[in-house]
């Protein structure tokens, strides 16, 4: 039986964030899936039926991102600041105990919260993700520069307009390897708007496509991956993001209870070939709950 997914809403202090939820709310474990970078709640869509009974899955589109409101226009996305939505929504959803399942940045996003929130978050799913990307210190000061005048240039820039959904959809593709027309058109469905003129654009923030203002060092990621208390599953496709295997392997090395996970795949593995870590990431998520960790 396929588990069907239901739309809420959450007031994170006034700012209004869509989801996308399965599963009986009176089940555990609970889960909070986190998007990647331009994406939204959709890209759970694949995954998440296959998981199986048992799950309570809240995935969120992320401020500026699929339905949910954008940051004040003077606001900037700062990456540390996405672990505040997530106390946030876990308190909104008055959950004391659960999960994250992240991609991409969404991964990234978890590997702070989780330890912040250690008294609260029991197991944490990294798909194609491992932590923020860092910076050397020299380069703050270029970087805070650089972001500035981006923003500024993407306030005053209008989105791109297109007169059909179909080009929209080809748009996505072009950065989202071996995932199927249907998929992308899930994506796009919570994405698009439609302006005075009828024509299309992606409704997402622009400050979003900024540069971030100012990024965490390697060895404050690290910090972070070390201070992660609950179990991890890293899930990796054989052609995802590239990462220097050095770093790659210094950041797996940090953290305590690691799982890791090699599927065959891209980037978006889990929009493009869900079947391929579903059990997996399902046994995972289920398994200190149902007791099964020797």
């Amino acid at each position: 039986m396929t588990i069907q997914s239901r739309e809420r809403t959450l007031d994170l202090r006034g700012l209004k964030i869509a989801a996308r939820e399965w599963g009986d709310k009176d089940k555990r474990p609970k889960v909070m899936a986190l998007h990647g970078w331009l994406d939204n709640a959709a890209s759970f869509d694949g995954l998440i039926p296959l998981l199986g009974d048992g799950l309570h899955v809240v995935a969120l589109d992320l401020p500026g991102h699929g339905r949910s409101e954008g940051r004040a226009t003077m606001d900037a996305y700062h990456f540390v600041d996405w672990v505040d939505v997530i106390m946030e929504a876990a308190d909104q959803l008055e959950w004391p105990k659960f999960s994250l399942l992240g991609h991409s940045m969404g991964a990234a996003i978890a590997t702070l919260a989780a330890p912040v929130m250690s008294d609260r978050v029991e197991r944490v799913v990294m798909i194609d993700g491992l932590g923020p990307w860092s910076d050397p210190d020299e380069e703050v000061v270029d970087r805070l520069g650089r972001a500035l005048k981006q923003e500024r240039a993407l306030r005053r820039r209008q989105s791109r307009r297109y007169d059909s959904q179909e080009a929209m959809v080809d748009v996505l593709g072009q950065s989202r390897q071996g995932v199927d027309e249907r998929r992308l058109e899930g994506l796009l469905e919570r994405m698009i708007r439609r302006d005075d003129d009828g024509r299309w654009y992606f409704g997402l923030d622009p400050k979003l496509k900024a540069t971030s203002r100012v990024r965490l060092t390697e060895k404050q990621v690290l910090a972070f991956l070390g201070a992660i208390e609950c179990p991890v599953l890293l899930v990796r496709p054989d052609q995802g993001w590239p990462v220097p295997e050095a770093v790659a392997r210094r950041r797996r090395s940090a953290i305590t209870d690691l799982e890791f996970l090699e599927v065959a795949g891209h980037h978006h593995v889990h929009l493009e070939a869900p079947q391929r870590l579903a059990d997996e990431v399902g046994r995972f998520l289920r398994e200190k709950i149902m007791g099964n960790k020797n």
